[in-house]
């Protein structure tokens, strides 16, 4: 076998990747017999295919091929192929066997995410259920490894029962979780239904109990074209839900807790409703700037923070990000690519007031029909009717919902 020949196993490997099929273990045998002059291993096979997954997809065919005959060239034998990899399976294995923590590096080569994702494979390993063969076969490959511990890795931990209190909030400040639980729960609609990613208390309130008004406002109003601006939309309960009720409905959410964008986006692309809903990583005021965002209670999920409105006193430590703010004005004349809304929610916990005097021209305009903003503070309620009432809305239902939620419709 010759130079040639080998590039010839190569390339089909990397053009068998790219297409999606199994990879021809002959050849792969044949090139790494050539490069050892020895018979090989099915795992060190497995080991080759692996680092070949590993390529950077954006090189081109043969800037594939020729890295790898570079690597396999610069082999010797003091550093042969798969050198490195058989010294991080060396590494697991030793500190496996003297009781003592994985290094970081050997945490990335094998997955090790967690305390108990490290006891899992250590006991593994002391136990006699992965040899040093099958963890080369296993490295950088967490789908294999996983497969192959499957029915050993039920580890036992003590559970911590969380719920939310102050407002919903957790008393308790938490630093990194060692291991997170998580899930998507299914919610149902009068349309489909729809998920959310759930992987703590707060995220957990957000679905176990949505405010009731609201929904009712939702499927009261939203029609096939409809099209809901979400201000304070934490991480997308109502924008899923409203595009959950009909196949046109459009939402744009905006949500400046940055814990809450990340949700918000997971939760938008766990729902395939990319097409749909849009979130905006920003907060609506009566000016456009950049401001600081007061993040009351650092958790996925939370609410009632201080944001951008310096007047809350809420007490503990408060951490500030960085947040770039519009006037909904200013949003829609930047942002033509979008629709205008029919619908307009307000919950921001504060500075709603800032939000209706940043928007009076969009209020104005009657392609906005119906609009839900939430607030208590009667001198804020009534500056809120005063300024919506002279554009022409009225006020439905009572003054003073449980939730605070007031309801208009143009007049």
């Amino acid at each position: 076998m010759n130079a040639e020949t080998l590039t010839g196993y190569v390339r089909a490997a990397l053009q068998s990747l790219d297409e999606g099929r199994a990879v021809e273990r002959v050849g792969i045998r044949a090139g790494l017999e050539l490069v050892f002059g020895r018979a090989v291993a099915e795992e060190e096979i497995d080991a080759a295919i692996t680092q070949l997954r590993l390529i950077p997809p954006f090189m081109s065919l043969e800037e594939r091929v020729e890295l790898v005959l570079e690597s396999l060239a610069g082999a010797t034998e003091e550093q042969p192929f798969l050198h490195e990899e058989q010294q991080a399976v060396a590494e697991l294995f030793d500190a496996a066997e003297r009781g003592e923590p994985f290094s970081l590096r050997v945490r990335h080569d094998f997955g090790v995410l967690s305390p108990w994702h490290a006891a899992c494979l250590a006991e593994a390993i002391r136990g006699g259920r992965v040899t040093r063969a099958e963890a080369l076969s296993c490295l950088l490959d967490g789908e294999r490894l996983t497969a192959h511990l499957a029915g050993f890795n039920e580890m036992r931990m003590p559970l911590t029962f969380r719920t939310t209190d102050h407002n919903g909030m957790p008393r308790v400040t938490r630093d990194l979780e060692p291991v997170i639980f998580q899930e998507a729960v299914e919610i149902n609609t009068p349309g489909r239904p729809f998920r959310m990613a759930i992987a703590n208390e707060s995220e957990l309130r957000q679905v176990a109990i949505p405010e009731p008004e609201t929904v009712a406002w939702l499927d009261g109003t939203i029609t096939p074209e409809s099209v809901l601006y979400d201000v304070g939309a934490n991480v997308g309960y109502y924008a899923l839900h409203a595009a959950s009720l009909y196949p046109g409905v459009r939402a744009v959410a905006f949500e400046p807790a940055p814990l809450n964008v990340a949700r918000l986006n997971t939760n938008i692309h766990l729902n395939r409703l990319g097409g749909a809903v849009m979130a905006f990583p920003i907060a609506l005021s009566e000016v456009s700037g950049v401001l600081r965002f007061g993040n009351s209670y650092f958790v996925g999920g939370g609410w009632s923070h201080r944001g951008i409105d310096d007047r809350k006193d809420i007490p503990g430590e408060t951490f500030f990000s960085g947040c770039v703010a519009y006037s909904l004005d200013d949003f829609l004349v930047q942002s033509a690519f979008l629709p205008f809304p029919t619908h307009l929610k307000i919950d921001v916990d504060g500075p709603e007031l800032k939000v209706l005097r940043g928007a009076m021209a969009t209020l104005a305009d009657p392609r906005l029909q119906h609009l839900l903003i939430e607030m208590r503070a009667d001198d804020e309620v009534l500056e809120a009717e005063r300024l919506l009432g002279a554009l022409g809305w009225v006020l439905v239902g009572e003054r003073g919902s449980g939730l605070g939620n007031r309801i208009f419709v143009r007049a």
